[in-house]
């Protein structure tokens, strides 16, 4: 995947629970981090977004898993009916914020949002956020 630094440069790692932004240890403590990232990048990162998001594990972990979200295809369905409908609502609430296109304001804030979970030490519980802009640029290599 090739990331420009601007979409690089505004991932973040929360740990919950965050005083901060009120945010739990649960589905809606994540989703306040999600939002809080994507509006405090605003148009820095040259949205619409792709937001991967991964939740548990340790921060390494969570790193990792969230990049990985952003190489998914932007209409498939995550397999956790759960997550896949926490997507869904997570990208309504993001294009709801206005920024917009290269954040110059508008209606289409978020192309896709793609989430991940791990398993995850009692005493941890990350949440990383990873953007790509709306030139999501990937491709693969097969070995034979």
């Amino acid at each position: 995947m090739l990331k420009g630094g601007g979409s690089e440069n505004v991932g973040i790692t929360y740990s919950l629970p965050n005083k901060d932004l009120d945010a739990g240890r649960n589905l809606e403590g994540v989703r306040k981090c999600v939002l809080d990232a994507v509006f405090k990048a605003q148009g820095k990162a040259c949205p619409p977004y792709v937001i991967g998001a991964a939740i548990g594990g340790s921060k390494d972990v969570v790193a990792c898993l969230s990049k990985k979200q952003l190489l998914r295809k932007l209409n498939d369905v995550n397999e956790d009916s759960e997550l896949d409908r926490f997507e869904k609502e997570l990208k309504e609430d993001l294009n709801k914020l206005g920024i917009g296109p290269l954040g110059l304001g508008g209606k289409t804030t978020c192309l896709a949002v793609k989430i991940a979970e791990s398993s995850r030490h009692p005493a941890s519980y990350f949440a990383d956020i990873s953007f790509c802009c709306w030139a999501c640029r990937r491709g693969q290599l097969k070995y034979d």
